[in-house]
């Protein structure tokens, strides 16, 4: 008969940003959670300059966990190439209402 694996251990953490305590976290939000808020709500607004500026600032910080934590942070990744496919929709759009507008 096969012998059964070991359950993991609950107390080490499944990936490294959960290893860090919650007190680097106030208010329970990490600083690429607040940032990709403000981003949505730039979209939502249409101030699609400050969304540009918001998206270069989430790839930095991206980078820098990357760098701090290991290159396997792929829900991090998908966020990102979400809000940059969305960015990339929304300007699209305004270039048609422009063309159209300048017809």
């Amino acid at each position: 008969m096969r012998e059964m694996l070991p359950k993991p251990d609950p107390s080490v953490p499944a990936s490294a940003s959960v290893a860090l305590p919650p007190e680097e976290y106030p208010g329970g939000m990490r600083v690429s959670d607040r940032v990709l808020a403000a981003f949505n709500h730039a979209c939502r607004l249409r101030d699609l300059e400050a969304a540009t500026d918001l998206l270069g600032v989430m790839e930095r910080i991206l980078e820098r966990r990357v760098r701090r934590f290991g290159g396997d942070r792929r829900r991090e990744v998908f966020t990102l190439n979400h809000a940059r496919e969305h960015l990339e929709w929304l300007l699209a759009r305004e270039r048609e209402r422009a063309e159209a507008i300048g017809r």
